[in-house]
């Protein structure tokens, strides 16, 4: 198994033996726009924000998304009127004179500390700008455009789907009873507008060797141990009942002119299925590929072997 899984998890803030997950950094393209500032963009989108943390804390009003009602809240959001801690994390140029600010917001309760839980994604906004007589102004307020991630932690990347189209990617992933995962959720853009839904939602890893401690055991020579803590219900759990796995991926958009180009993901990892536990794991190596059409990724060769978590 490469370090590239661990090194993954650690980027996306990931913490296997407790379970916790941290937001990642701000990200900022900073040849988008020479001289414009996220932060600077940030105080136009909202008014009266300022980079400093009582200052990010600002209101805005959530769009009823799934999952969300009136009444109950998504992991700490609901449909209306919320008190966020909003910061920029990426800043797109859409052409000489526009640009489109993604902007990611964490629930708020008191003062500027987050109010988040495990089940809390971060809500990602979109807002775009024009640059008039050498001063920037807001033309556009999408606003929330989707909800991903876990203890409002995300992170978002430019991704250009081709030389003529842009995408972003959303990665994100946590950990709980030992089931470890990482997904992406892939949107693209339309003259600096964000569509709402992803052009492709998939699983990019998983890892369940903590989850009982048999695990470890039958995974090996694939993976390299590592010290595990004591798990109590390890002997009445039966080895033929659950399948064993550490399965990471990469993935890339291929060089394309003007059709967004085909999304290729690698795989590799092991796997110790429950019928064949007392077998040697199977060694996984092997490539997806799936081809833009009507506004969704589709596969057309391979499949995804991340067990669903």
């Amino acid at each position: 198994m490469r370090a590239s899984f661990l090194q993954r998890m650690a980027w996306l803030g990931l913490a296997p033996a407790t379970g916790l997950a941290l937001a990642a950094s701000p990200q900022a393209a900073a040849d988008a726009a020479p001289g414009v500032t996220p932060a600077r963009l940030a105080a136009l989108a909202f008014p009266g924000w300022s980079d400093n943390p009582a200052g990010r804390v600002v209101t805005v009003s959530l769009p009823r998304l799934p999952g969300m009602s009136r009444k109950a809240g998504h992991g700490g959001w609901t449909a209306g009127t919320n008190r966020v801690v909003a910061e920029p994390r990426l800043l797109l140029r859409t052409d000489a004179s526009h640009l489109t600010l993604i902007a990611g917001l964490v629930p708020s309760e008191e003062g500027s500390t987050p109010a988040v839980n495990h089940t809390t994604p971060m809500a990602l906004a979109a807002y775009q700008f024009e640059q008039s007589g050498g001063q920037w102004k807001v033309v556009g307020r999408q606003g929330v455009f989707a909800l991903r991630g876990f203890f409002g932690g995300a992170n978002v990347r430019a991704v250009p789907l081709s030389g003529q189209r842009q995408g972003i990617a959303v990665e994100y992933g946590s950990c709980w009873q030992g089931y470890c995962g990482t997904w992406m959720s892939l949107y693209e853009l339309d003259k600096g507008t964000v569509h709402h839904e992803a052009v492709v939602e998939m699983a990019l890893s998983g890892i369940n060797v903590d989850s009982t401690g048999d695990c470890m055991r039958r995974l090996q020579p694939l993976i390299k141990a590592h010290p595990q803590d004591t798990h109590p219900d390890d002997d009445r759990t039966p080895p033929d009942g659950h399948d064993c796995y550490a399965i990471e991926s990469d993935w890339s958009i291929e060089p394309s002119r003007e059709q967004p180009g085909d999304l290729v993901i690698r795989y590799q990892g092991a796997i110790s299925r429950a019928e064949s536990h007392a077998a040697p794991p199977s060694a996984i190596d092997q490539r997806q590929v799936l081809r833009y059409s009507d506004g969704k990724y589709r596969a057309i060769s391979g499949f995804n072997p991340v067990p669903p978590i």
